[in-house]
């Protein structure tokens, strides 16, 4: 699906705009893949208005892989819905319709990802070359969302043997080095992919990134922004039996740089540079068993996973700092009586935080939560489709004074859907989600008491939207109200510290052709808390506001020079939704182009290159710190300026 627009489009210099009218169509591209017209469909980066089980957005590999994206700024630079602050990588955070990614259930491949260890620093930490689908469910999740969606679902999923093989092929390797202008970085990647006899497949991948300090727009080098990582990652396959299959999948990934303490902040004199390290390891066991019957379709996750922070490395005493997760997800769906989808199961998720600072360890925290979901979606008539779910879930913790907080209760959420016509689809959703309190952050827990008694956070979605689906043309649109009351945040104490009210709309209108496509998506959100615009400076770890955000692509293959070209135009309109006595934030427009030629008209061989910030605008992404007092200018770091980026890639 795609989304609506209006007609009015602010891209009003047509020396540098004028593109964006030709993109006013749709945003999956259409790839030559050999000069025999054998054609691959870039799939759309944006997908609004489904939901349940469906998402709002998605964002495939072949999308990721002309990007050239080694951060996860660049998987989400083409999605209007979705901001990522600035700094360098290990400080990028996600936001979604102005809320944060803490606000959201975050999973890799099931593996739920608890909240940053170190709020300077971001939580999502994945190496861009794995992904095979990165699926965002924005606005309070569904029942199948998991526990504590509050402001929706961020799921990553990464790549298989049975991906990257062909059809008859054993085994097969690809080796790529890339090399990006603005960090001088250079970017290393090997995988070998192979089945292991007839039932078996196996994946193992490494990638390195180094990289100086990036420069911004203005050509200055950016203090400290430099790092080093590196990411290991394997995945092994079985199939048991004729309707199951087994995956293994284990990834480390570390990242390190001279960093200032406040990582995602310029330096300052009390902000000074230090070693930092970031490390996530994860594995996860999945089990997916579908005989081909009605009443069967199983899918189990069983994940530990542990994302670490450490500050001072070349102190005697560096800061530790981590969450330690593990949990198990089971759901099965079943069809009745020809109408009835019904998917059920239960989510269970135990943190464990951990801090060891100059003055030593600090007591481990626990925290839990165990929930049970079902949802069902029911075929009421040819024309008329309606959906209700609900789910219980438990949360108990213990903080390091042994104080004991329980909450439980249930999310329900209904969804109704009319089809007229076989174009359009109309769809009214409300959905609400609990969550109960959880384990400190852990560099704060030395800083942070809890209040006596803290409420759980409870979320409410409210959507309307409609879509229109005819031959190449596609548009969509919808609006949103959410409000997340009791939302828990870190003053004198850890409390409850109010309610947070998001309104909002997203469009898009796009055309695919068989050898072009274009599209031109807005989105716009205006998240509140106590009836004051949201501002980061002001609610740490809660959201910030964005101005309008617009973007259009035009994507188009060369099916006899095996070349495929794409422009992106990314337009943020000035944000004036701010706080009272807060300055208005500047907005800005950015271009992005790439082309990619395969020489033999395979995929043996793959040149990429691509131009990110075409026209070396400097800009402050909005999500990033504005001005600070304590700073006497703008805290966050500006964007990177325009990065050439080139890479080579031969499959064998």
């Amino acid at each position: 699906m795609f989304s609506t627009a209006k007609p009015s489009i602010p891209f009003r210099k047509a020396r540098v705009y004028g593109p964006c009218w030709m993109a006013l169509m749709s945003s999956a591209g259409a790839w030559a893949q050999t000069a025999e017209n054998q054609t691959q469909t870039l799939d759309p980066v944006v997908v609004t208005a489904t939901r349940g089980q469906d998402t709002n957005t998605v964002v495939k590999a072949k999308r990721i892989e002309v990007e050239q994206a080694s951060s996860i700024r660049d998987v989400f630079s083409k999605t209007p819905e979705v901001h990522v602050s600035g700094g360098q990588s290990a400080a990028q955070k996600l936001y979604v319709r102005g809320l944060s990614e803490r606000m959201l259930t975050v999973t890799i491949d099931g593996a739920a990802q608890p909240e940053s260890a170190y709020h300077h620093m971001g939580q999502l930490m994945i190496e861009p070359e794995l992904l095979k689908r990165v699926e965002i469910e924005a606005g309070t999740g569904a029942a199948t969302a998991g526990p504590g969606a509050l402001a929706g679902a961020l799921r990553l999923i990464t790549k298989n043997a049975l991906d990257l093989l062909k059809p008859g092929e054993q085994a097969g390797g690809l080796l790529k080095a890339g090399y990006q202008s603005a960090a001088q970085a250079t970017k290393l990647s090997a995988t070998a992919f192979a089945r292991l006899g007839t039932q078996g497949d196996i994946l193992f991948s490494g990638t390195t990134l180094q990289g100086q300090s990036y420069k911004d727009g203005r050509g200055d080098e950016v203090p400290n922004s430099g790092s080093d990582a590196q990411d290991v990652f394997i995945k092994a396959g079985w199939r048991p039996g004729e309707h199951q299959r087994v995956e293994l999948s284990h990834e480390q990934r570390e990242e390190e740089g001279l960093w200032n303490v406040r990582t995602n902040l310029l330096p300052a004199a009390f902000n000074a540079p230090t070693r930092e390290r970031t490390k996530r390891t994860s594995t996860a066991l999945h089990y997916k068993y579908v005989p081909g019957n009605e009443w069967i379709d199983l899918a189990a996750t069983v994940f530990v996973n542990d994302n670490r922070a450490q500050v001072g490395l070349e102190t005697a005493q560096p800061d530790k700092l981590g969450t330690r997760s593990h949990g198990i997800n089971i759901s099965n769906t079943s069809v009745l009586a020809g109408r009835h989808r019904l998917t059920y199961g239960l989510n269970h998720r135990s943190d464990t935080g951990y801090a060891d600072v100059d003055t030593g360890p600090m007591p481990d925290e626990a925290a839990r939560v165990t929930g049970v979901f079902v949802e069902d979606q029911i075929d009421l008539s040819t024309m008329w489709q309606l959906t209700l779910g609900t789910r219980y879930d438990h949360y108990a913790y213990t903080d390091i004074k042994s104080q004991q907080y329980e909450s439980s209760g249930a999310s329900p959420s209904a969804s109704l859907a009319f089809k007229p016509t076989d174009a359009w689809t109309l769809r009214a959703t409300q959905s609400r989600a609990l969550r109960g309190v959880g384990i400190v952050e852990p560099f704060l827990k030395q800083y942070q008491d809890n209040a006596a008694q803290i409420s759980p956070e409870k979320a409410r979605n409210s959507e309307l939207s409609a879509a229109w689906v005819s031959g190449g043309w596609q548009l969509v649109g919808s609006v949103f109200r959410q409000r997340i009351s009791n939302f828990i945040g870190y003053d004198d104490v850890r409390m409850n510290m109010g309610d947070v009210i998001t309104r909002g709309f997203n469009a898009s209108a796009g055309y695919k052709a068989p050898l072009w496509s274009a599209s031109v998506g807005v989105s716009q959100a205006k998240p509140s808390v106590n009836g004051v615009p949201l501002s980061q400076d002001d609610s740490l770890l809660l959201g910030n506001s964005d101005g309008r955000t617009w973007v259009a692509q035009l994507d188009h293959q060369l099916p006899a020079m095996h070349l495929k070209l794409g422009w992106t135009g990314r337009l943020v309109e000035k944000l004036s939704y701010v706080p009272e006595g807060s300055d208005p934030r500047a907005g800005y427009t950015v271009h992005d182009v790439y082309a990619q030629w395969q020489p033999t008209g395979t995929d043996d061989v793959t040149l990429t290159f691509t131009v990110k910030n075409l026209f070396d605008k400097f800009y402050h992404e909005q999500s990033s710190f504005g001005y600070h007092p304590r700073w006497g200018a703008v805290a966050g770091f500006p964007e990177p300026g325009r990065d050439i980026r080139v890479s080579a890639a031969w499959r064998f």
